[in-house]
C-alpha cells in the first residue's frame, strides 16, 4: 500500500508498505480523506511536541474516514462496505481511567500519528471494529475526516457545561475553534464572541453565527468582549489558539464564577497566569485531552444539519502533494481553514 512517510524534518515521501493483517475484532479500512492537523503541522516543522518525539521514519495523520473492506471473524458491528469515521486513540480498556469511563487519559492510549504510534496517511489501516463509526450516506468521506475535530469541540463544550441562553467567547478562529463555537450555539448558546489575528477565519466565524468576530492585532478584545457583555463577561470561556496570551484573555471574560475551557496546545513550554482574574472571579478551569465518547453525538450533528463541517474544509490534495498541503497550512496560505489529504 501506499503510505507518506515524515523521513526528516521537513521532508515527506511517499512509499510502500505492507497492508495490514486484522485481528478477530478489527476491520480493514480503506482510508479516502485525511484532515491535516495543527499536530501534523508541528511534527513535520519541530519534530516534537512537548515530550513527545516523532523519530523518522514517522508516519503521521488522525483526521480520517474510509471504506471497511474486511471484517476480522468477532466483528458484529459493522459490515464489509460500510463507510466509517476512524476515531484515532485506542486505549487499553483495562486501566483506572479506562474503566472509569475516561478513556481519553489512559496512559497507554495508541493513538494514530503521536509517536511511535504510525498514523492514517495510509491506504489501508486496520482498526478495532468498535472505534469506527458508520456515517450517514449524504456524508461525504471528507465530512466524515473531520468528526475528529468535532469530536475535541463536542467534548470541550460538554466539559464547559453551556447551557440554553449562555454566552460564549472562543480565542482563535481555526477550524477547532469555529467548530467549537458552531456546537455551543447548537448546544443553545445565545451570543458568542470570537477572536483571531487572520481576518478572513473571523469572516467564516460570521457566516457560522458569531456576534461579534475581534481581531486581536486591531482592538482590545478583552476591553471589547467586557463592553459587548456589559461588564459581565461571558458564561464560558474557550481557548483555542494555542497562543501564549489568550489563556489570560479567557480567564478575564469569563464572569463571576465562569468556566475556562482549555483546549489549544500552546507552542511554549511556559505561559504565565495572572492569578488576580482567576482568583477574584473564582473562575473555573478545564483542560481537554481530546475527547471520549463523542464521535456518535458528532456525527449526529453533522447529519442534522446543526454544525456545518463541510464548508470547514477549504483546500483539497492527493497524497502525492501531501508536502503541498503542509506548506499551506504552515503558512496560513489562500485562506485555508482545512486541508485534506485524499488518499
Amino acid at each position: 500500500m501506499k503510505v507518506a512517510v515524515l523521513t526528516k524534518i521537513r521532508e515527506i515521501r511517499i512509499q510502500e508498505r505492507d497492508i495490514p493483517r486484522i485481528g478477530d475484532n478489527e476491520c480493514l479500512v480503506r482510508i479516502r480523506s485525511v484532515g491535516v492537523c495543527g499536530s501534523d503541522v508541528h511534527y513535520y516543522l519541530h519534530g516534537r511536541i512537548g515530550s513527545q518525539v516523532a523519530t523518522p521514519p514517522h508516519i503521521l495523520g488522525h483526521e480520517s474516514a474510509g471504506e471497511v473492506v474486511q471484517i476480522g471473524s468477532a466483528v458484529t458491528n459493522i459490515k464489509k462496505g460500510d463507510r466509517v469515521a476512524v476515531e484515532p486513540g485506542i486505549p487499553c480498556r483495562n486501566c483506572e481511567s479506562c474503566k472509569s469511563g475516561h478513556y481519553n487519559l489512559c496512559k497507554e492510549i495508541r493513538f494514530l500519528g503521536t509517536p511511535p504510534i504510525p498514523g492514517a496517511y495510509v491506504e489501508y489501516l486496520a482498526v478495532p471494529s468498535d472505534f469506527v463509526f458508520p456515517i450517514a450516506d449524504r456524508m461525504s468521506f471528507d465530512d466524515a475526516a473531520m468528526i475528529e475535530p468535532l469530536a475535541v469541540a463536542v467534548h470541550s463544550v460538554n466539559l464547559g457545561k453551556v447551557q440554553p441562553g449562555d454566552s460564549i467567547a472562543v480565542f482563535g478562529a481555526g477550524s477547532i475553534g469555529l467548530l467549537t463555537m458552531q456546537t455551543a450555539i447548537a448546544c443553545g448558546a445565545t451570543r458568542a464572541f470570537i477572536t483571531d489575528p487572520l481576518d478572513y477565519r473571523l469572516e467564516f466565524a460570521k457566516k457560522y453565527g458569531a456576534t461579534a468576530a475581534l481581531n486581536p492585532e486591531k482592538t482590545d478584545v478583552v476591553e471589547a468582549i467586557l463592553d459587548l457583555t456589559s461588564g459581565r463577561g461571558v458564561d464560558v470561556a474557550f481557548e483555542a489558539a494555542g497562543a501564549e496570551d489568550t489563556p489570560n484573555q479567557g480567564l478575564k471574560i469569563a464572569k463571576r464564577g465562569g468556566r475556562f475551557v482549555w483546549i489549544g496546545i500552546q507552542a511554549v513550554d511556559r505561559v504565565a497566569i495572572e492569578p488576580e482574574p482567576l482568583r477574584r472571579r473564582a473562575v473555573t478551569i478545564k483542560g481537554v485531552r481530546r475527547f471520549k465518547h463523542t464521535y456518535p453525538a458528532a456525527i449526529e450533528l453533522v447529519r442534522s444539519g446543526k454544525v456545518d463541517v463541510r464548508s470547514i474544509v477549504t483546500h483539497r490534495f492527493p497524497i502525492e502533494e501531501i508536502e503541498k498541503a503542509f506548506r499551506l497550512v504552515e503558512n496560513y496560505e489562500d485562506g485555508v481553514i482545512k486541508a485534506v489529504i485524499h488518499i
